[in-house]
């Protein structure tokens, strides 16, 4: 007897369900931008605008320093992603249990990319970072002071996420080996050789994280070219004649130092950016690399350094010469956003079924049968990006 449910249904199901289940990153992100984008068609490749409220300060003295009190916004640009699969009349008769398992494997995949480009745009906006390329982060004290950072730049009082690539998990659980051990809390984590919980983080494991690899670009020379740069690009000298400096590069201006976002004290670490488009040199130099988070000086409501640059201060990249380095990951939920929007029924004679899960639409849809070669195409849609709304509210681990 061949099936008499509807295939386009059951997958969009088994997905929503398989993303529950398996998602991390998705699942520990700000996903309610979503709801904004509802009430109009929106189209791959359109950029979307994004509020962000705005962080007021006070001031001391008789004279007040006006504030702007307008939201700051980030752009994400939507990009669409599918899956199409070929099927014959004879895979289409598979029971419930075949449906709900074939389902359960696209669902991996779709859920696999969807992490890794939330990986990518944490690492390519994220200015913080500790550890060494190469080394494997595995003491605890690298992964808390990248949360340390965090609190410093104001994060919420609340527990962390951290996300390991599994070279990084083995080495972490290793380092548990000698640990005290209440309440049977640290055994039990090295005997799944998962870390669970530690120092006010939640730990999981993915194979999505992204890896960062360096461009021709060294440390013998780059300087700042111009003093007291500000905003999203900035102007440096001093590299070889057509280095490149590659998206996700992190670096530090010298004696220029991360401040407290209230008080404006100065920090105890020099301020971090990160290149987020790969740029090459002309001549040994470049006129605007673009870099988050954006330089405010001392004069601004939003000040994130302590002092101006001078002209010619050294630039430093924390990875260089085509170095590669593991991106692990410290967050706070609001850190990152994913925003997702719903795609029209299709053109043609096709079944389709639509699906929401928090905020994540899903489309999926079973074409004509082809009498000629018997087989119909099963098709998975989803539109999204990756916003950045607090960059310094998460930190690179870097590893091996």
């Amino acid at each position: 007897m061949s099936n008499t449910f509807n295939p386009s249904s059951l997958v969009s199901k088994q997905m929503v369900q398989s993303l529950h289940a398996r998602g991390m990153l998705i699942n520990t992100v700000n996903k309610a931008y979503s709801k904004d984008f509802t009430q109009k068609k929106y189209v791959p490749g359109q950029t979307v605008t994004i509020d962000i409220e705005h962080q007021p300060t006070i001031t001391s003295g008789r004279v007040a320093n006006v504030q702007d009190v307008t939201n700051r916004t980030t752009s994400v640009t939507l990009g669409q992603y599918n899956g199409a699969f070929e099927l014959t009349s004879i895979e289409k008769g598979y029971d419930i249990d075949g449906w709900r398992k074939y389902a359960d494997g696209i669902a991996m995949r779709l859920l696999r990319e969807m992490e890794t480009t939330g990986f990518t745009q944490a690492q390519k906006t994220c200015g913080n970072s500790v550890g060494n390329p190469g080394v494997e982060p595995g003491s605890l004290r690298t992964w808390a002071e990248g949360q340390a950072k965090i609190v410093d730049a104001l994060g919420p009082d609340r527990k962390y996420y951290a996300a390991a690539s599994p070279s990084a998990m083995v080495s972490l659980t290793d380092s548990l080996k000698n640990a005290t051990n209440p309440t049977n809390t640290i055994s039990n984590q090295y005997a799944t050789a998962k870390m669970k919980s530690a120092m006010n983080m939640d730990f999981y494991q993915s194979t999505s994280t992204n890896r960062h690899t360096a461009g021709t670009g060294d440390n013998t020379t780059p300087i700042m070219n111009g003093a007291s740069q500000t905003g999203s690009t900035i102007s440096l000298t001093g590299l070889t004649t057509t280095d490149t400096v590659t998206i996700g590069t992190k670096f530090t201006i010298a004696d220029v130092y991360a401040v407290d976002p209230e008080t404006k004290q100065a920090l105890p670490y020099l301020k971090q950016h990160t290149v987020t488009a790969t740029t090459t040199a002309s001549s040994g130099n470049i006129a605007a690399l673009p870099i988050s988070p954006e330089i405010f000086g001392t004069s601004s409501t939003f000040q994130n350094v302590s002092v101006g640059n001078a002209n010619s201060a050294a630039i430093v990249f924390l990875t260089e010469d085509e170095e590669s380095a593991q991106g692990n990951l410290i967050y706070d939920k609001d850190a990152l956003t994913l925003v997702s929007v719903p795609l029209p029924a299709a053109v043609g004679p096709s079944v389709h079924t639509f699906a929401n899960y928090q905020g994540i639409q899903l489309r999926t849809g079973i074409g004509a049968w082809s009498a000629t070669d018997d087989t119909q195409v099963l098709r998975i849609d989803a539109v999204w990006a990756w916003g950045t709304l607090r960059p310094d509210h998460m930190c690179i681990v870097q590893g091996a």
